[in-house]
């Protein structure tokens, strides 16, 4: 056997174990580069996933938001429209307390021609009373009108608080005042004392006698507490006090009406000067 020989047979078995080798090789390159395309694919579907599903949920976030919007949109329309009724219902409330108002103050108006019609029908009464007691009647057994014998009437209270409103209305203060005191002094329990002494006090006004009036207005208030003149004879005390510049002395008198009258009249004129509400 040559040198030659035995070289290629010294060879041989490690040129087959390089062949081997690189053909190992190469397959396992082969599998590595599957598994790398695999993961390139798989890396690729996750990706594809991921932007699906952040295009879900943008597609879901601009759909709530587009909910929220249209949602705001109409919570501001009802707002708006609750607000517009508000307005609709202030203003049919202020008309309507105006109109109130104004029949209130249609009744008082006819509430007081009706006052004075009745005070004029009982005058009227007490006036045809008063002629017949002191008219004459036919003698029985002589034929001849004789007189009554007894003491002659005197007019009625209806009929000198009547006197005293028609001298008052005339302008006529001393009149007004005597027919007035008339009927307190023979009548001190009437109806119609309070009203009388009232009148007095009007007549004193009328007359610029702010002193009397006052001191007049404060009587009707003590000797009469729980007649409809009281508050009113108040009130027109402290809005004289008030108009002579005597605030504090007004705003005593003004709350004294809330407190004791607080359904009149006169407490709801006086609420303007004091700022304090009425009680129920």
């Amino acid at each position: 056997m040559s040198l030659r020989s035995l070289r290629q047979l010294v060879w041989a078995p490690a040129v087959l174990v390089t062949a081997g080798a690189c053909l190992a090789t190469q397959q396992d390159l082969r599998v590595v580069q599957g598994d790398v395309v695999a993961v390139r694919d798989e890396f690729r579907r996750l990706q594809s996933a991921e932007r699906t599903r952040d295009s879900l949920r943008a597609v879901s976030l601009d759909s709530s938001l587009a909910q929220i919007a249209l949602l705001l949109r109409a919570t501001n329309d009802t707002v708006r429209g609750i607000s517009t009724t508000v307005v609709r219902l202030r203003g049919d409330v202020r008309e309507d307390l105006q109109n109130v108002r104004a029949q209130l103050i249609a009744i008082q108006e006819l509430t007081g021609q009706s006052q004075r019609r009745i005070q004029e029908l009982r005058a009227d009464l007490e006036s045809d009373a008063l002629e017949k007691s002191t008219a004459p009647i036919a003698g029985a057994a002589t034929g001849r009108d004789t007189a009554r014998t007894s003491a002659p009437a005197t007019p009625g209270p209806a009929q000198l608080y009547q006197m005293g409103q028609d001298q008052l209305r005339r302008g006529s203060g001393a009149s007004a005042r005597s027919a007035f005191g008339a009927l307190l002094a023979q009548y001190p329990r009437s109806d119609l004392a309070a009203d009388a002494l009232y009148g007095m006090a009007e007549a004193y006004t009328a007359e610029g006698n702010a002193t009397a009036a006052d001191s007049i207005y404060n009587q009707v208030a003590v000797r009469f507490p729980t007649s409809e003149r009281a508050p009113t004879a108040l009130y027109k005390r402290a809005t004289a006090l008030r108009l002579a510049g005597k605030a504090e002395p007004a705003r005593t008198l003004y709350r004294q009406i809330i407190q004791r009258y607080p359904q009149s009249e006169a407490a709801v004129l006086a609420e303007q000067f004091v700022g304090t509400p009425r009680r129920p």
